[in-house]
């Protein structure tokens, strides 16, 4: 691999509802679409604050997760 491929992410298959394929290598701020279902409840949260902030609601729900994993590295969340 060339020096341009040693920023990629690696995104390994994983059970997504369809047959697992090879892992994927993307650059970092490639888009990656992802189906998540959740409870109504967290639902209506994302979209409360999507429009209370004027976002997109894939945008909120992108950052809610960042910063959940995020705090997550940091040993705040188990």
């Amino acid at each position: 691999m060339g020096k341009e491929d040693d920023s990629r992410v690696q995104i390994p298959p994983a059970r997504s509802g369809r047959p697992s394929s090879t892992t994927r290598r993307l650059p970092p701020n490639a888009l990656v679409r992802v189906e998540v279902r959740m409870p109504a409840v967290v639902a209506a949260q994302v979209f409360a604050l999507a429009a209370a902030n004027g976002r997109p609601v894939s945008a909120t729900a992108s950052d809610l997760l960042a910063a959940a994993l995020a705090e997550r590295e940091e040993g705040h969340v188990t």
